[in-house]
């Protein structure tokens, strides 16, 4: 036998040194495979590739988890066994006991269709020594796979008993004598490769969705393990989870940031003659719908994309981070088919898909708050303005407060004529526009909003391994603009007038994909809801901008969403790491909890005042919108 065929007992040496001084173990096999051991673990995955078919698929089972082996059945007697039972003792002597888990695809169903869906009772099969051994264990496992949906059905879990734990015509990894040995655990762990076609080909997407479900499985059933068994001390199934990032999560990660930072999709699709449209539209009587004009788009979308698909995700290992690159890929895709499809009608289907519509539930709430604002007496006293420069100067004196606390803020305030909004924060930048004025009550809630949320995430996210947190993750807008509408309740500077141009908003793009022209729009904000002419004009012109941006709904959206999740104990902090979804947040704190992510540098200076704490506890008590309308703003 060849010596470069053979895992040598230097290698295991090697290996075992490592794991007792807590070291990572990722190394190659001869002929093929890997070990990667995180941490010191009481646990090890398997996967051993048969000798005699292929098993395209089964080996990315293991993957995501933070100790395992990927080999070949030949290596067993080349030195796998031996490795194996060696980690197994040193682990053993580490955490008082040991489980290996060994992962195998079950025997291929030789027929199709509607046998095959009745037989779906058969795609797990768990294996144990004994009745009775490692019972929470295989029950906690059997719950958590019983749970994950294939094709929309969930399996169910069978259980079998065998004294020596192998795939089929494999010979066992370990031998009797050392399963026999206290402290030392095994279970299979067998799976029906619904995965393969009948002619082993793959199913990339149905694999991805049945090694998300294996992996949580997986993990819960390790962490009643250690509870139950080992020394270890866990306080979650999560912290069980990969630490080790792999250079493809890198590579990914900056490829999808460079794409997304070299356009800036809301300056691509906002007007640059937002002023002198305002005068038209004014001249005509507010009658004739205005034509906005656009930058030069100085790239071809259709080159981003061959660049955008020829990033190869397919290289990540771990589902959680898969998932999140996945979706940021898709929503870049849809993002440049926009800004080709820019002042067509072809945009608007484009921002459904994107940000959404808007659904009937959000709508009452919208018009419950215009009647609401409208009932509530308005202050007759004149409102204090103050100007672009001065709003500037608040900004840069509110940056240079967190650039104390975490130097790499870089954020530049700059003033403008060729922005559509007041402000806005553009790729870590406050931008102002330089005919805007703002009520000078106002402004410490603006600079919370824009500084305090979007400025503090950005640079939060920039504190993170991967560039995705500071672009943004995946459909991060809506969470983004709820807790910053927070930030202005939580200091006071949530007014009515502000809470009536979010509430305008929603039905200024519910009326738009209605169907309903500009002038339609502008007249039910103007006539029928009291706005003033510019107002109604600046809400109009935001939705309509592009080919129609339903963007603007997420401002409400989020922000209900927001007081949703904290009045159900959710953690504010949370929310501050990076630019993220409401449906990131389990993945975030697994990345937490993992250590894959840290805890982030920057924290709104707006909560630590004794106003903002108590208004925080108001929402845990039940405040809603309305009451805030009628009790705490008016």
């Amino acid at each position: 036998m060849a010596q470069s065929e053979m895992i040598t007992q230097a290698f295991i040496d090697d290996v075992c040194h490592r794991i007792t001084t807590n070291q990572e173990v990722t190394l190659p096999l001869p002929l093929g495979g890997r070990i990667h051991i995180d941490r010191q673990l009481p646990f090890l995955c398997l996967y051993r590739q048969p000798k005699n078919r292929p098993d395209p698929g089964t080996e990315k089972l293991v993957l995501a988890e933070a100790s395992f082996i990927i080999a070949k059945e030949e290596q067993t007697d080349l030195g796998l066994e031996r490795l194996v039972g060696s980690i197994v003792k040193t682990a053993r002597e580490e955490f008082g006991a040991f489980l290996l888990v060994e992962i195998f695809s079950l025997p291929v169903p030789q027929n199709e269709g509607q046998e095959i869906v009745e037989e779906m009772e058969e795609t797990f099969c768990l294996f144990s020594r004994k009745k009775g051994l490692l019972s929470p264990v295989v029950e906690k496992l059997e719950n958590e796979l019983s749970r994950i949906s294939l094709n929309n059905m969930h399996p169910k879990v069978s259980l079998k008993y065998m004294e020596h734990i192998a795939p089929t015509g494999m010979k066992p990894i370990l031998d009797r004598k050392l399963c026999q040995e206290q402290g030392t655990y095994m279970l299979g762990f067998g799976v029906k490769p619904v995965y393969q076609s009948e002619d082993e080909r793959l199913y990339p997407l149905e694999l991805e969705d049945l090694r998300r479900g294996v992996s949580v499985a997986c993990k819960k059933g390790f962490f009643e393990f250690v509870k139950r068994y080992t020394s270890m001390l866990m306080v979650d199934y999560r912290e069980l989870g990969r630490r080790g990032v792999t250079p493809a999560v890198f590579e990914v990660d900056d490829a999808l940031a460079k794409i997304e930072e070299s356009f800036d999709f809301l300056l691509q699709v906002s007007p640059v003659n937002t002023h002198e449209a305002y005068k038209a539209f004014q001249q005509s009587g507010y009658r004739e719908t205005p034509q906005f004009f656009y930058r030069p788009r100085p790239f071809d979308p259709a080159l981003k994309k061959r660049e955008l698909f020829g990033i190869a995700l397919e290289k990540i290992e771990d589902p959680v981070l898969s998932d999140i690159f996945t979706q940021k890929r898709d929503e870049i895709d849809r993002k440049l088919t926009m800004l080709l499809d820019r002042d067509t009608p072809n945009f608007l289907p484009g921002s459904l898909q994107v940000y959404g519509g808007v659904d009937t539930a959000l709508l009452e709430s919208a018009r419950s708050m215009m009647e609401r604002i409208a009932s509530v007496s308005k202050d007759p006293s004149p409102r204090e303005m103050v100007d672009a420069v001065e709003m500037a100067r608040a900004a840069r004196e509110e940056i240079a407060y967190y650039k104390k606390r975490y130097p790499e803020v870089a954020a530049r305030v700059e003033v403008r004529d060729d922005i559509a909004s007041g402000a806005m924060v553009s790729n870590g930048n406050f931008l102002i526009n330089r005919h805007s004025t703002f009520a000078k009550k106002r402004v410490e809630a603006l600079i919370n909003h824009e500084i305090g949320t979007h400025v503090l995430t950005y640079y939060n996210g920039y504190s993170q391994p991967f560039k995705q947190l500071h672009t943004g993750l995946c459909g991060y807008d809506e969470m983004q603009e709820g807790i910053a509408v927070l930030s202005e309740y939580l200091c006071g500077g949530l007014t009515l007038a502000r809470l009536k141009i979010l509430a305008a908003r929603v039905i200024a793009v519910d009326s738009m994909v209605r169907g309903e022209g500009f002038v339609r729009t502008f007249a039910l904000l103007h006539e029928t809801h009291g706005m003033a002419p510019k107002s109604a004009f600046g809400v109009t012109s935001r939705v309509y901008r592009g080919g129609g941006l339903t963007k603007d709904a997420v401002y409400l959206r989020g922000f209900l969403d927001v007081l949703e999740y904290i009045r159900e104990g959710g953690k504010l902090d949370l929310l501050f790491i990076g630019k993220i979804a409401a449906s990131h947040i389990p993945l975030i704190q697994e990345l937490l909890y993992r250590k894959v992510l840290h805890e982030p540098p920057l924290f709104p200076r707006y909560l630590q005042t004794q106003e903002a704490a108590e208004r925080l506890e108001k929402i845990r008590n039940g405040l809603d919108i309305g009451d805030m309308i009628t009790k705490e703003i008016a």
